[in-house]
């Protein structure tokens, strides 16, 4: 009897093989056919606030459903020009819809208008598929066949996570041309059910022809309903020229399906109020003045305080991250809490001549201070990376013993100068650089560096005929080095020389660094980032600062998919600015699923997670190391680092930023 249950279990997995192979064998024969593939695409989203509070004003893309009707439509009709299997462009070319100046609410169901059932990732970074062969590990799968020639095969988790689904899906059996499927999830505050019917021929074959997503959002006593459709392969083509155009009499041409008796009701609930909002408004005796500070006061400012700002017009776009934007809000032992925001602006002169200026401000709590870079750069040659930058900013304050080294040594004393701030400076910067790609895998940059460092404690410099102020100009020259192209670690060589009498600078040196950085994506969303490098001051004569470009503090840190991986978070701020030389190592591997996965109940809400070994080797100290483990989530990424000297352990310390709507 047990032969016998072996016997079929081993038949009933060779089936499943059979069936997983003939899949996976299809979509890498038509894959192929893919590039340059364009698309008509008619999308309907309906929306239903079941319940709300006034958390929703808070939630970015959702403050327009924090009052007045219950019910929204939004409808949209898009060109898409696939580039390959993985790469598409989607220009949205007609509007129509019942939410306050067509935004768009709930943006993250537009990922799943072009799922790609047959990738690595769904959507856009995350959802691991169950019909791509590198997923294959993270399910189990049973099959059944049915009379029609066809095969239903059932997926579900082997550990329910975050990234993972469950469904089913119909498959032709004898080619492994998925048919139909449904997907069952939770990702990002959304609980959903996506049902796929995939083309019949060619490339279209593994790319949907119609997908329909029920989602619900629920969030501190808020829930949302909503009903995604997207059409594909729509017959009618609108000229290029026709980009993001609000008209319902536009969309009513160019819709391939007729509205709902339910979508209907949506749009008459609206007219109406639109008429009854005009008859008031024709009627109020309100003196204009009051009524337009009103109205920008709560259409303009109430709408960005926590929605991104932004604009666009044919040669030029800006935005700006809300005011309020707990994104951008992060906390750590050493640094304490800190706070940014972005501005990104783009003039376009022709196709191949553009203006960019994206400043970035943040503040730090604890020192009290603000920070900002304004960088403004002219992209001349696109194609080979031609482009001028001139950037302005004040930069992180840099601490330097060596002003107290020269107090101490001219007064032939050890002067105690705890809590004075006296090795510590505000540091002006300006920068000209000009880049130009000679070849596919080398880039040259050139260029200038100023700075202008001036004492915290004046008074105490003073008191020690010290100067108050010291100046550098520095000519750069840096060389970028991609020698495998994307396949291998990009390589820098930086080279900087100060030179006395330029615009009052009295610091004279001489600083190289060479800098080499790989991030290596494995299947399965899984990436290993790889960063080695070394700096030293040569000619050295009376330089007072050490200022590494790729070994330095950052007090505004770009987050978990930035800086967490190639900066060490334990390390004191004055440890950057005390040596002549660095050699520093630094290693990260991140997957959506290890440790935290097999944990009960957290485990299921672990979106990816990431281990660190960092070492740095200094002038006048042991190496120094330290260790992290981090995970991400929908609400917070958190890492844990505990760092050492030699193999001595020395401290513990955490790093938070916030996730929260991150995608939203």
């Amino acid at each position: 009897m047990l032969l016998g249950m072996t016997t079929s279990l081993s038949a009933t997995n060779k089936k499943d093989s059979l069936i997983l192979n003939r899949i996976f064998e299809y979509q890498k024969t038509h894959t192929e056919y893919i590039d340059s593939l364009k698309d008509q695409v008619y999308a309907k989203i309906r929306y239903h606030v079941d319940k709300r509070n006034s958390i929703l004003w808070l939630i970015p893309s959702m403050y327009v459903m924090a009052k007045d009707p219950r019910d929204y439509i939004r409808e949209s009709y898009s060109k898409v020009l696939f580039k390959n299997a993985h790469d598409y462009d989607i220009n949205s070319q007609v509007l129509s819809g019942t939410i306050r100046g067509n935004r768009t609410a709930m943006p993250t169901l537009l990922d799943y208008m072009t799922p790609n059932i047959y990738d690595i990732a769904l959507y856009d970074g995350h959802m691991l598929s169950p019909f791509n062969k590198c997923n294959r590990r993270y399910y189990r799968y049973s099959q059944k066949l049915q009379s029609d020639g066809t095969t239903r095969l059932d997926f579900h988790p082997k550990n329910y996570n975050t990234q993972l689904l469950n469904g089913y899906a119909i498959v032709e059996t004898s080619t492994g041309r998925i048919i139909r499927t449904i997907l069952n999830g939770e990702f990002d505050m959304l609980t959903f059910r996506t049902e796929i019917s995939q083309g019949t021929e060619g490339g279209r074959s593994i790319m949907p022809s119609r997908c329909t997503t029920a989602a619900t959002f629920r969030f501190v006593g808020n829930r949302i309903t909503a009903l995604f459709d997207a059409n594909y392969h729509c017959d009618k083509t609108l000229p290029d020229s026709i980009t993001n155009t609000s008209s319902r009499e536009l969309m009513d041409q160019v819709r391939p399906t007729q509205l709902s008796e339910a979508d209907k009701l949506i749009y008459e609930a609206y007219d109406i109020k639109h008429r009854q909002d005009s008859l008031v408004q024709a009627q109020d005796t309100t003196p204009k003045k009051q009524r337009l500070l009103k109205r920008i006061f709560w259409d303009t400012i109430g709408d960005n305080l926590i929605t991104p700002i932004s604009a666009e017009s044919e040669d030029a776009s800006f935005s700006m991250s809300p005011i309020i934007n707990p994104l951008y809000l992060s906390y750590s032992h050493d640094r304490g809490v800190r706070y940014k925001m972005r501005f990104r602006s783009r003039y376009r002169f022709s196709t191949y001549r553009y203006l960019t200026l994206n400043p970035t401000f943040g503040y730090t709590f604890k020192d009290h201070q603000f920070y900002f870079t304004a960088p403004l750069r002219m992209t001349y040659n696109p194609k080979r990376n031609g482009y001028a930058e001139v950037v302005f900013g004040n930069g992180n304050r840099i601490s330097n013993s060596s002003v107290m080294d020269v107090i101490n040594k001219e007064h032939q004393d050890t002067i105690n100068f705890d809590n004075t701030d006296m090795d510590k400076f505000k540091d002006q910067i300006f920068s000209v650089t000009n880049n130009i790609m000679l070849f596919d895998w080398f880039d040259i940059e050139t260029g200038f560096i100023y700075h202008r460092r001036t004492a915290i404690n004046k008074d105490l410099m003073r008191q020690y005929d010290m100067p108050t102020e010291y100046r550098s100009f520095a000519p750069t020259i840096g060389f970028k080095f991609l020698p495998w192209l994307n396949r291998g670690p990009l390589i820098s060589i930086d080279y900087e020389r100060g030179i006395k009498g330029i615009n009052k600078s009295d610091l004279e040196y001489e600083r190289w660094e060479v800098d080499a950085q790989w991030k290596k994506k494995i299947p399965g969303l899984r990436v290993l980032n790889l960063r080695a490098g070394g700096g030293l001051y040569t000619n050295k004569k009376d330089n007072l600062f050490v200022d590494f470009a790729n070994f330095r503090d950052e007090n505004l840190p770009e987050g978990w998919d930035d800086d967490w991986s190639g900066n060490f978070q334990l390390l004191g701020s004055r440890v950057y600015n005390e040596s002549d030389y660095y050699i520093r190592g630094n290693i990260s591997y991140e997957s959506p699923m290890m440790a935290a996965t097999w944990i009960p109940y957290l485990g299921k809400y672990i979106e990816k997670e990431r281990f660190y070994l960092s070492g740095v080797l200094l002038e006048r100290s042991r190496p120094y190391f330290e260790l992290g483990y981090g995970f991400t989530n929908r609400y917070i990424s958190v890492g844990a680092f505990a760092s050492f000297k030699n193999t001595h352990f020395e401290r513990i310390g955490v790093e938070v930023e916030f996730e929260l709507f991150r995608r939203w």
